[in-house]
């Protein structure tokens, strides 16, 4: 069986043949169809994650997966054939934030798919039963797999995380993967949704699904939303970037008793608001990770309902991994680039 792994944090993927995996109680054995590809990915790739000093190496990335079901221990309990995509969470279940429902956060996993425990960049896994969702009709596995985590982590933010409703105004900083999604279902949810970025093929890619979206580097941007918004500043900011200045720049943004929402990060960032607007002014500044599993059906179901587009940049074969890492490390990604892991394109 093939499959792209992590040898060395200073060396591109190597292909390796891995020992095919055995189906056990509770799982299913599953063909993996595609994997999108994420900035995580390239950042477990050159050991820039918190876990990597202990990472075992050789590792295989790589967690938005679309796949097959082949088989299932019990027997039928998904039928054989159904495209399934991956929550890469699997949780413990007994920690006490699983016993308050909040999977996402998990203390002490069974696995962490692609991040700690090997993910998608390989033909077969063997994944829980609970874990699996169904890929509706009418969207194939190219954009289904970057449902799992440019999709939910979009949804969570926006609607969970930044509670966005109908007549919310929302600025989301960084059209990425994530982003360009936050943007649509904050957009879907009928929120005054703008979008900023630095990259005019992001701001683009914004415009052809109906947005509005702007440089966000762009002289008087802040007093431009402003005077877009009727002098208003916005209730949520979703910052995507996760940067020192991208934080400053939602903390800008933000109208008193708003929300920051922070979905990216890097290890070394620390995110900070001025003591006098966190207290005095009641602003939040609020993590959003990943997604649960009922947020996740909610947001598939937007895109089965064609009310949110998976936006998939481009499709590469399963050996061509390390281009798309490359071309992401780049800024040359707009949405997600796509692995065709079981020559499905």
């Amino acid at each position: 069986m093939k499959g792209m792994a992590v040898c060395d944090y200073g060396r591109p993927l190597e292909r390796m043949e891995l020992p095919a995996p055995d189906l056990r109680p509770g799982h299913a054995l599953l063909e993996v169809l595609t994997c999108g590809v994420c900035f995580s990915d390239v950042k477990t790739s050159r050991g820039k994650m918190p876990y990597s000093p202990d990472l075992a190496l050789p590792h295989v990335p790589g967690h938005e997966i679309c796949a097959r079901v082949l088989g299932t221990d019990p027997r039928g309990a998904l039928e054989p054939g159904i495209a399934v995509v991956v929550h890469h969470v699997w949780p413990c279940r007994r920690c006490d934030r699983c016993c308050a429902g909040q999977e996402n956060i998990c203390r002490e996993p069974e696995a962490w798919m692609g991040f700690t425990h090997p993910g998608g960049f390989q033909e077969r896994l063997v994944a829980p039963i609970d874990r699996l969702t169904p890929v509706p009709p009418g969207i194939d596995a190219v954009h289904a797999a970057p449902m799992t985590c440019a999709l939910g982590t979009a949804y969570r933010s926006v609607v969970t995380r930044g509670r966005v409703a109908a007549g919310t105004r929302v600025v989301v900083i960084g059209l990425g993967g994530v982003g360009l999604h936050a943007l649509q279902v904050a957009h879907a949810v009928g929120a005054l949704a703008i979008g900023l970025d630095v990259s005019d093929r992001a701001i683009g890619a914004a415009h052809e699904l109906g947005l509005d979206a702007r440089r966000g580097d762009a002289a008087g941007i802040e007093a431009e939303l402003l005077a877009a918004s009727g002098g208003e500043a916005a209730d949520v900011v979703v910052d995507t970037v996760g940067r020192d200045a991208t934080i400053r720049q939602a903390e800008r943004l933000v109208r008193p008793g708003g929300r920051i929402v922070a979905v990216g990060y890097a290890v070394d960032t620390s995110f900070a608001v001025p003591a006098a607007r966190f207290v005095l002014e009641e602003v939040e500044l609020i993590g959003s990770r990943y997604v649960q599993r009922d947020e996740l059906a909610r947001a598939i179901r937007l895109v089965a309902d064609g009310r949110v587009r998976m936006v998939v940049d481009r499709v590469t074969p399963l050996e061509q991994a390390n281009d798309a890492l490359a071309a992401l490390e780049a800024n040359e990604v707009v949405g997600r680039v796509v692995l065709d892991v079981a020559g499905v394109t």
